[in-house]
């Protein structure tokens, strides 16, 4: 038999057999219990009778003083089986008698007493009957009548009587345990262990590899067992379309995954190639607008050298028309002396103002040529910042030469960086074309913009750019540093200016930028640079 099965019943058979055990045991003692009240009522109607009978004999021979009558009585009283003891006694003590378990009693314990009963011990009880003798009709008592009643009789029949019961009870309480455990193999534990089986033969690990089977023995139940069954088998029959279901859900996903994996790595290549492309995109759009700026700087500077050039021309053609004169009188031995003495006059202020044009020319074209220099290079130097940005002005000042907005320098001349300088020349650049652009109107208001600098906190240093425009709106202030975000695109604006300001301010010059420009109030932004080699890691705008 299956350890199963064996090990089932023998669970049932214990916690049965505790139970009967313990009902039994309960039924037990309430048959001693009553046993031994019932006997004890036997036997003091045996007592009560034996002594009715003789109690007149016992009477009127003490009455007659009559001993050996007396003696015969309680001898006959010791006959019943119930009556241990007897002894008799007179009230005057004249009659004193003690028989059988009352023989060695002390007297002093045979005193008239108000109780009948008494008890002398665990296993004896002893009962006191006054002997009352009638004489012209008046009852008087003569004396008194002990009996001794043992116990052990009483407890001897109890026990012969349950030992019996105990023993039946017992051979009963096997021969149930012996059915039940028959019982429970067939109705319980064999079935239990048939669905058992069923269960471990249909449930695999791996739902795909079932296979159908039945029971028939378990399909022909309608017991408990039965329903049980049909449950399973029905649950397992959903588990298994659940799973199949499951199955098919699985691998469409893993199609639609795969082919979400091919589109999103075709999409990923092409997202790759529009980056790559945006970036040289970006670098030919920031080298355009170099160019542009530098086109315009060309422009403005020629335009800027062509005055001094032109006078410092006229000057020449004037000394020439004048070397002319003097050398024709000279020829016709006409030359005065104060011809001689105007012509050196005119050559000492032609030659000064010659000098002052083409120095000016000299240094315009010395502080373009280290401007466009920078633009176009790449190369770190240590700059003066105050110098520097002359320099930038010098450069610019074709551009606001002619409108009423003042350009300051008020930068400290202490101040020293090691950086890039065209990047530096850029976002100046850019940012004083856009004031004149867009805070004063393409230079028709009137207006000042100032450059300033301040010690900032872990080694920078604060450049500060001010003016006094127009300002800009919540909005534009929003997006002032997005690519191709313009407010003058029907002008041709590009949309690039300050976001190229950005990119060099957090990449090349290694810094920050923070733009605050309230509207109507002007604009005011904040460049933070390292005094140190900067590093050069592109930031989030700021504003």
């Amino acid at each position: 038999m299956p350890r199963f099965n064996a090990y089932l019943a023998r669970r049932l058979l214990v916690a049965i057999f505790i139970g009967v055990a313990f009902a039994l045991l309960a039924t037990v003692f309430m048959q001693y219990t009553t046993l031994t009240r019932t006997m004890e009522g036997m036997r003091d109607r045996n007592v009560d009778a034996s002594l009715s009978n003789m109690m007149p004999l016992i009477s009127e021979s003490m009455w007659a003083f009559d001993i050996d009558s007396v003696i015969r009585a309680a001898e006959a009283l010791l006959r019943d089986p119930y009556i241990s003891g007897v002894a008799v006694r007179s009230v005057e003590g004249e009659i004193s008698l003690q028989l059988g378990d009352l023989k060695d009693i002390p007297r002093e314990r045979l005193q008239p007493t108000d109780q009948r009963r008494e008890v002398m011990d665990q296993d004896s009880l002893m009962l006191a009957t006054p002997v009352n003798h009638i004489f012209n009709e008046e009852q008087t008592n003569i004396g008194w009548i002990y009996l001794r009643s043992d116990n052990r009789l009483i407890s001897d029949q109890v026990r012969l009587v349950l030992g019996g019961v105990l023993i039946s009870a017992f051979v009963a309480l096997i021969l149930l345990l012996a059915v039940l455990y028959g019982v429970v193999q067939r109705l319980v534990a064999e079935p239990i262990q048939r669905f058992s089986d069923y269960v471990d033969r249909i449930a695999p690990d791996d739902f795909s590899q079932w296979t159908e089977y039945r029971d028939p023995r378990l399909e022909r139940r309608e017991d408990e067992v039965g329903r049980l069954y049909q449950a399973f088998k029905r649950q397992h029959h959903t588990l298994i379309e659940r799973d199949k279901a499951l199955q098919e859900h699985r691998n469409t996903l893993e199609q639609t995954v795969e082919q979400r994996t091919l589109e999103l790595q075709e999409s990923n290549t092409e997202l790759s190639e529009s980056l790559e492309k945006l970036k040289i995109a970006q670098q030919e759009l920031l080298q355009s607008e170099k160019l542009a700026s530098l086109g315009n700087l060309v422009s403005g500077v020629a335009h800027e050298v062509n005055t001094p050039l032109g006078i410092s021309i006229t000057a020449a053609s004037h000394l020439t028309s004048e070397v002319r004169l003097v050398n024709r009188a000279l020829n016709n031995n006409s030359l005065k002396k104060s011809d001689l003495e105007r012509f050196l006059d005119e050559c000492g202020e032609t030659s000064d103002l010659l000098s002052s044009n083409l120095d000016r020319a000299a240094r315009l074209i010395s502080s373009f040529k280290q401007v466009a220099v920078d633009q176009t290079s790449e190369e770190k130097r240590r700059i003066n910042l105050k110098s520097y940005v002359d320099e930038i002005l010098a450069s610019l000042r074709p551009k606001y030469k002619h409108t009423p907005v003042e350009v300051t320098n008020a930068i400290d001349p202490e101040v020293e960086l090691m950086l890039t300088p065209g990047a530096l020349s850029q976002v100046i650049t850019n940012l004083i074309i856009n004031s004149l652009l867009h805070g004063f109107d393409d230079g028709q208001a009137a207006g000042s913009i100032r450059l300033g600098s301040a010690q900032g906190t872990d080694s920078t240093i604060l450049l500060t750019y001010e003016d006094n425009g127009r300002g800009m709106s919540e909005e534009t202030l929003k997006h002032i540093f997005d690519p191709f975000y313009t407010t003058r695109r029907s002008s041709g604006g590009s949309g690039l200016g300050m976001n190229i300001v950005f990119n060099l301010v957090t990449g090349k010059l290694g810094g920050r930028i923070q733009v605050d420009s309230p509207p109507h109030q002007g604009c005011h932004i904040t460049i933070r640079l390292p005094l140190t080699e900067p590093v050069t890691e592109p930031l989030e705008p700021q504003t």
